[in-house]
C-alpha cells in the first residue's frame, strides 16, 4: 500500500484480521457441495438462488464496473450505495474522539452524519456564495488539511448542484498528499460532460472517488455504489477489514448486472438526455416565476431554487401530493427548496403549482 494512505489509516486496521466468510472460501460459481455456511438447502418458488449467500465481492460486478468507469477491477470496492463508501472510509481513517474530517458546507449531509457518528471531529470550510453560484474555498481547505485525516469533496454537489473546477479540486488533493486522504464524491457526474477523476488516479496516491448507479442508472432502490482508488492494497484492505461479510444482497447484483449491459446502459444515457433537457426547460420557467428569486446553475439532476417563501411553498405542494425538499433553514440555503427533475407531466405540476401558490 501507498504511503500515501497507509500512513492515514487507523493502525488497528493494518495489523487486525479481517473475518474470512463462507462466500470467500469457495467459488460459488463451481459445481460443489457447500455445506461450509449454514445455509438452509431448500430453494421457495420465484427465489430460486435466494437461499444461498452471495458473494461479497462477485468477480463479474467488479469486471462490468471496470468496463463502465475505466478502471480495473482490483481499484474497486462494490458498496451498498455511496452511503456505505462513506461509512467505511469514516470508519478506516478517523480515530474516534482524535481524528477528524472536512467538509464543505452546504453539502451532502452523511459526511458530518458519519463523523458525528463515530464520532470524530467535523471540520467545515464553507462555500464561498458569490455572483449566484457557490464555489469551493481552495485556500481555506488548504489552511485546514493538518487538523484533518479525511477530505469530503462532492462534485457535483448536493445540494447546491453545481461542478467544482477540476483544478480545484486537484489543487486540493495535491495539497493534502501525506496529511489527508480526499474522497471526491461523483453522484451526480454523468450529468455534465465533464469526465471523471479516475483517468488521474494513478497522479494522486491520495485520492478516493464515489460513484453510484442510484441517479444515473435509476437504481437507487437496489443500493449499488463503489468506491475507487488507484492503490489496490488500500482497497483490498477495505474490502477485507472494513466491509460487512456480505455486504451485497444478490437481487442487487443481479440488477447492476443488469443495467451495466450495453443495451440497457444506452437507454439509461438517453434518459440522462432527457433529464439534462428538461432541467434547462424547468430552470428557465423557474426563473420567470415571480415567487421565485434565484435558480442556481446546475450539473445534477436537480435544481437548487431560492424563493420569498420556500416552506410555505413546501407545505402547500405537500397538500396536493408534491413532495420537495426543503432546504430553507439550513445555514447556505436560506429559503430554498431543492427540486428533483422528473418526468415532464411532473415538472408541469410543480409549475403550475408556483401559479396557484400564495405566499
Amino acid at each position: 500500500m501507498n504511503s500515501a494512505l497507509k500512513n492515514l489509516i487507523r493502525p488497528h486496521f493494518l495489523e487486525m484480521k479481517g473475518y474470512v466468510s463462507a462466500g470467500m472460501e469457495s467459488n460459488k460459481t463451481a459445481q460443489n457441495v457447500f455445506l461450509n455456511a449454514n445455509e438452509n438447502p431448500y430453494e421457495l418458488p420465484g427465489l430460486e438462488g435466494f437461499n444461498r449467500y452471495p458473494e461479497p465481492q462477485p468477480a463479474a460486478l467488479l469486471e462490468s464496473y471496470a468496463k463502465l468507469y475505466g478502471v480495473r477491477a482490483e481499484n474497486i470496492a462494490a458498496t451498498r450505495g455511496a452511503d456505505e463508501a462513506i461509512v467505511v472510509l469514516t470508519r478506516l481513517f478517523c480515530e474516534p474522539r482524535k481524528d477528524a474530517m472536512l467538509v464543505c458546507p452546504p453539502t451532502f449531509g452523511m459526511y458530518a452524519v458519519n463523523g458525528t457518528a463515530m464520532p470524530a471531529g467535523v471540520v467545515e470550510v464553507p462555500l464561498i456564495k458569490q455572483n449566484g453560484t457557490f464555489s469551493l474555498d481552495v485556500d481555506g481547505v488548504i489552511a485546514q488539511l493538518d487538523n484533518v485525516k479525511l477530505v469530503y469533496l462532492c462534485s457535483p454537489n448536493n445540494p447546491t448542484g453545481n461542478l467544482f473546477p477540476r483544478e480545484d479540486l486537484l489543487k486540493i488533493c495535491k495539497a493534502a498528499e501525506g496529511k489527508a486522504a480526499v474522497v471526491v464524491d461523483e453522484t451526480y457526474i454523468e450529468f455534465t460532460d465533464t469526465p471523471s477523476l479516475t483517468a488521474v488516479l494513478n497522479d494522486h496516491p491520495n485520492l478516493i472517488i464515489l460513484r453510484t448507479l442510484s441517479k444515473s442508472y435509476a437504481l437507487a432502490g437496489m443500493r449499488m455504489g463503489i468506491m475507487i482508488c488507484g492503490d489496490a492494497e488500500f482497497i483490498k484492505l477495505a474490502r477485507s477489514k472494513a466491509m460487512d461479510a456480505y455486504p451485497l444482497p444478490r437481487a442487487s447484483v443481479n440488477a447492476a448486472l443488469h443495467v451495466m449491459r450495453d443495451d440497457i446502459a444506452a437507454l439509461a444515457r438517453e434518459n440522462i438526455k432527457k433529464i439534462v433537457t428538461e432541467r434547462k426547460r424547468v430552470a428557465d420557467a423557474l426563473k420567470a416565476t415571480f415567487h421565485v428569486k434565484h435558480v442556481y446553475p446546475a450539473d445534477a439532476n436537480f435544481l437548487l431554487v431560492e424563493m420569498d417563501n420556500a416552506k410555505g411553498f413546501c407545505d402547500f405542494a405537500k397538500t396536493k401530493g408534491v413532495i420537495i425538499r426543503d432546504f430553507s433553514d439550513k445555514k447556505g440555503t436560506e429559503n430554498c427548496i431543492r427540486l428533483s427533475i422528473g418526468l415532464p407531466e411532473e415538472n408541469d405540476k410543480v409549475l403550475g403549482l408556483l401559479n396557484n401558490f400564495i405566499k
